[in-house]
């Protein structure tokens, strides 16, 4: 489901081709107003809105809704925007006996949009973490916390046998006490891990970690129900909500400001309207002043070349998203050609083949998209440049990629499946890919279905991935999180460790270095050391080359003339619909 606002895809970030345009500068000389209504529109309802599965568009939408225990502030600075501060709790934690230990105290007066304005307790915060792995709708992102928090693994594994009702979910989770978990009093958590982590802080300002009131164990999560009776945290509430049409939220008369400095809430309401997939209509609407910006889409190229005439522009909303978008997976357990994507040589022709500089092209151009060779992009902890297949400008080199096919066996060239989601940029994405790679003899047999059937008949089917049902894949790594979120890029495609059920690891990819290495950044008690290790990681896996990343660049936004406070937030890479405001 999504929500009415300048929502977008993953996160955001900003070094190198970075962050610029996030603020308009009118707002700079302006006083923040109170009042008026944020206005958005989106291409459809959110999929997950439960916090436990909230992604992008739906981030955007709890950042009005649902406080965490710290957060992430939205900040023109990457580098502060990728630093957790105090938001429920009274501060960031520090790490206490050798790395195991957190602690946190909730703000006094930190209260439930309830109508008694109930006090959020440390057991409201152990609740939102024993709901992550609910038979139901898990948590997308289990490794964040099973294997971190002592206990959680086992209790995650008696959950998954509970039945899938209201009265066996709120039993569980009620009567099962996970022993990483303590409410030392009624303010104040401890939280105790397996082993030192050294990104538990930002871990703690996901969504997925935010607390949750008893109310929430009435409702199947995410079901409808639990979405138009959700309780709120935060400084708005469901005004309505119309599943895949309209979605209203009201600022909350019981929301206490004086113990929240991270929300300041100048509009009275923010409505999302949805059903436009059309992201040419939504910008002339955006134009228009019909409404204020993006829900869960950004500029389409067309528009952007157009807009791109004056940079400057006041409105236009520039940032850094941190992705690399798109990929070409290699299927290595393909055993077409007679497993010839198994051959280290074929898959580094194949880097040698693309031409990333034509994909820039189609992605907006080198003012919003360039080339990268690597996993990690410049906002994430961990980056360090490198190509290890240099071309010319990043045009390709055909002859080269020529030379490995013939050593590895295929001197007049190979054919591949490529299997990739069709619709938007990636039909113009596949069709230069097809283009340029058929100069060095790589002959691309296209196979575009709807996203959905792409991945869950293709990528994520061991049995059509192991039977050669494709060769070539088309994807994006993109980060959780801005700053030590290096983990989000790497693990879910690279960590080779019970990859046979993995269903990220589609090719079920396995270097013991590799792991070894993630080990290491995972367990690291500072910074540093976790990012050398994760540097080292990146390099390593393109050595194997397992994928093909072709380019990462600027998300571009637009919001209405009105709109001031616009600064993007890096979590959930749209506006922070907490501090816009509206100059009338």
């Amino acid at each position: 489901m999504r929500l009415k606002g300048p929502s977008m895809h993953r996160l955001l970030a900003g070094v190198g081709i970075a962050a610029l345009s996030l603020l308009a500068s009118p707002a700079l000389a302006e006083e923040p107003k109170s009042g008026g209504t944020f206005k958005l529109v989106g291409s459809g309802d959110v999929a997950g809105f439960d916090p436990v599965s909230a992604r992008t568009a739906a981030v955007f939408l709890h950042r009005a809704l649902t406080r965490t225990l710290v957060a992430f502030p939205t900040d023109p600075d990457p580098k502060v925007a990728s630093r957790p501060v105090p938001d429920l709790a009274e501060a960031v934690p520090t790490p206490e006996e050798g790395g195991l230990v957190y602690r946190l105290t909730i703000r006094e007066g930190a209260t439930w949009n309830t109508p008694d304005a109930r006090q959020i307790t440390a057991a409201d915060a152990i609740r939102g973490f024993k709901r992550l792995c609910n038979p139901v709708q898990p948590t997308g992102t289990p490794t964040y916390y099973i294997g971190v928090i002592k206990g959680f693994e086992e209790y995650c594994d008696g959950f998954a046998k509970v039945a899938g009702d209201v009265d066996s979910i709120r039993s569980y989770v009620e009567g099962t006490e996970v022993p990483g978990l303590v409410a030392e009093d009624e303010r104040t958590l401890k939280i105790t891990l397996e082993r030192p982590t050294a990104d538990f802080n930002s871990i703690l300002a996901l969504v997925s970690s935010a607390p949750v009131p008893v109310e929430i164990l009435d409702y199947l999560p995410n079901s409808p129900e639990l979405r138009r009776n959700y309780v709120s945290s935060g400084p708005y509430v469901i005004d309505e909500y119309v599943l895949n049409e309209t979605l209203s939220l009201k600022r909350s008369d019981t929301w206490n400001a004086s113990a929240d400095p991270l929300h300041k809430a100048y509009v009275d309401r923010i409505e999302v309207a949805f059903g436009t997939p059309d992201a040419g209509k939504t910008q002339r609407m955006i134009e228009a002043g019909d409404i204020d910006g993006y829900f869960d889409l950004s500029i389409a190229t067309a528009d952007l070349t157009r807009i791109m005439a004056n940079p400057s522009d006041p409105q236009l909303l520039q940032f850094a998203d941190g992705a690399v978008n798109p990929i070409l997976v290699l299927n290595i357990a393909s055993p077409n050609n007679n497993k010839a994507l198994g051959d280290l040589r074929v898959r580094q022709a194949i880097n040698y083949a693309v031409n990333k500089a034509a994909i820039v092209q189609v992605g907006g151009g080198p003012a919003v998209k360039e080339a990268t060779d690597q996993i990690l992009t410049a906002n994430v902890v961990g980056y360090e440049p490198y190509d290890l297949y240099p071309t010319p400008d990043h045009q390709g080199d055909p002859e080269k990629a020529k030379q490995l096919l013939a050593e590895a066996g295929f001197p007049n060239g190979i054919e591949l499946k490529f299997s990739y989601a069709s619709g938007g940029r990636y039909d113009l994405y596949s069709a230069a890919l097809e283009a340029d790679l058929a100069k060095a003899g790589i002959k691309l047999i296209m196979q575009p279905a709807p996203s959905r059937t792409v991945m869950s008949q293709m990528y994520q089917n061991r049995q059509a991935t192991n039977g050669g049902a494709w060769d070539v894949g088309m994807t994006s790594l993109r980060a959780d999180w801005v700053g030590d979120s290096a983990r989000t890029m790497i693990i879910p495609m690279f960590h080779g460790e019970a990859c046979e059920s993995s269903t990220s690891n589609w090719t079920c990819y396995n270097n013991p270095e590799v792991n070894a290495l993630i080990e290491t950044a995972l367990t690291a008690t500072d910074e540093a050391a976790a990012a050398a290790a994760w540097a080292k990681a990146d390099r390593m896996i393109m050595e194997d080359a397992p994928i093909v990343p072709l380019i990462t660049g600027k998300i571009s936004l637009y919001a209405s003339k009105r709109m001031r406070g616009t600064t993007v937030n890096l979590l959930f890479n749209n506006v922070d619909p907490t501090l816009v405001w509206i100059a009338e």
